[in-house]
């Protein structure tokens, strides 16, 4: 069955399910505790900066080359205090976007050597003005060494994962658009282990800003592989991705990942009228979901479709 989603793009860290350590807190036999923390307010993350591989933040100098201080008037508008010496920071970073799009910290759980973040992104409705939306906490800088798990309260199966994935770690390779747009079509899937539920598949991402009533691809591209999605308790992230090589190794890597599916990708990665067919309905989607004006796409040049 394929199934596709789509989602804006984010920086994430996430742990892998062979250790067994990303079993929900709840459902484990260890021992989980609820770590405090504080949410530091007024930053801004600069726009000459990329966004980081990992979202432990543990110096005042990497600090202070990535986030600015915004202060504004009155008493709530002086930037939360963070001393390195005895705190570190975990920062979620969403890339540039006219959505209104809010990030909300629920819970932090220790179990074991692992700290389990909980989080939740709200996504409305297009803005007259774009943003770069962040998230920054503090913690006391004994659980710094810990392995972080990263848990979007919104990801509930495995298609959803993978389509979060794409978006938060993929399209954030390519030039920048207003919006971020994943495709999926599934090749295979085994599911029958929830500690890594296989997806073979070809994954692309599409970034798209709108100009009058289209929506024009500024980049994107193909990654076919397999994804490694752990489930954890009602939560699901991607834990691995196995992608295809590029150029000469491509057939090689092809087939080594695919195994007894090469020959149904080869079909599902050449048919691009079926690609287009999907794309073209999860744009649609995409446009109703978020009440945009567009009802046209377009790639560099290529002719105008409609939505």
């Amino acid at each position: 069955m394929k199934k596709v989603l789509f989602a804006l793009a984010a920086m994430i860290v996430m742990a892998a399910c062979g250790n067994k350590q990303a079993v929900a807190p709840a459902e484990s036999g260890e021992n989980s505790n609820e770590v405090a923390f504080e949410v530091a307010k007024n930053y801004f993350f600069k726009n000459n900066q990329e966004i980081p591989s990992s979202p432990k933040i543990t110096t005042s100098e990497e600090f202070g080359k990535l986030f600015g201080m915004a202060t504004t008037m009155g008493k709530e508008g002086k930037p939360t205090e963070i001393d390195f010496t005895n705190q570190f920071v975990l920062a979620i970073v969403l890339p540039i976007t006219n959505l209104a799009t809010e990030i909300n910290p629920t819970k932090l759980e220790e179990k074991g050597d692992t700290l389990f973040y909980f989080y939740d992104t709200k996504v409305g409705e297009a803005q007259t003005y774009s943003t770069r939306p962040i998230s920054l906490i503090i913690l006391d800088k004994k659980f710094a060494d810990k392995q972080m798990v990263m848990v979007n309260e919104q990801v509930k199966d495995y298609y959803a994962a993978i389509e979060r994935y794409l978006a938060e770690q993929i399209a954030g390779y390519y030039a920048k658009g207003e919006y971020s747009v994943p495709v999926y079509q599934e090749v295979a899937v085994d599911d029958s282990d929830s500690t890594d539920i296989r997806i073979w598949g070809d994954f692309w991402v599409y970034n798209y800003k709108q100009e009058g009533d289209t929506l024009k691809c500024v980049s994107g591209g193909s990654h076919p592989g397999l994804m490694h999605v752990c489930q954890m308790g009602e939560y699901f992230y991607v834990s691995a991705f196995e992608q295809v090589e590029d150029g000469s190794r491509f057939l090689p890597s092809a087939k080594r990942i695919f195994g007894e599916y090469f020959e149904a990708f080869q079909i599902h990665h050449s048919d691009g009228d079926e690609h287009e067919s999907l794309r073209h309905d999860v744009l649609r989607a995409f446009v109703r979901d978020h009440n945009l004006t567009a009802i046209m796409y377009q790639d560099y040049g290529w002719p105008v479709k409609v939505i």
